[in-house]
């Protein structure tokens, strides 16, 4: 194995370490979804009546909980795609899949950029290609 191929292995071991801790932290970003979720239920069984002023209406808190459902769900998806992409990126399989799941991370700042740009610019290299292939 030459210098080069070495050097272009490791880099892409490294940048599929990235993949694995920036998923364990969007995964641990969709807990403050619950918060949501909790806030909700809340509002629309009436436990917050007891609360000065008038309490919110119940079609509100169900709203809340939509919400919370909704951020948790996508942040657990892109969280695991996100580990499958550093997975993949170890085993050398699915290139398209990484090269996909790289552009999505591009829109994540500041983190998720670096990773992105991280992955995608080996991810086109021709010697990373090769790997992938062969």
């Amino acid at each position: 194995m030459s210098e080069v191929r070495k050097q272009d292995s490791d880099l892409l071991s490294i940048v599929s370490i990235f993949h694995f801790v920036l998923g364990g932290f969007q995964m641990m970003i969709s807990l403050a979804g619950f918060v949501y979720i909790v806030m909700g239920v809340l509002m629309a069984t009436g436990a917050m009546d007891s609360v000065k002023g008038e309490a919110p209406p119940p079609e509100l808190g169900w709203v809340f909980v939509g919400i919370g459902i909704v951020f948790v769900l996508i942040f657990i998806t892109i969280g695991l795609f996100t580990i499958k992409t550093g997975i993949n990126m170890r085993r050398r399989q699915r290139r398209t899949l990484c090269i996909v799941i790289d552009s999505i991370l591009c829109m994540m700042v500041p983190f998720g950029t670096i990773v992105g740009i991280f992955g995608l610019v080996l991810l086109t290299r021709p010697e990373i290609s090769d790997e992938f292939e062969g």
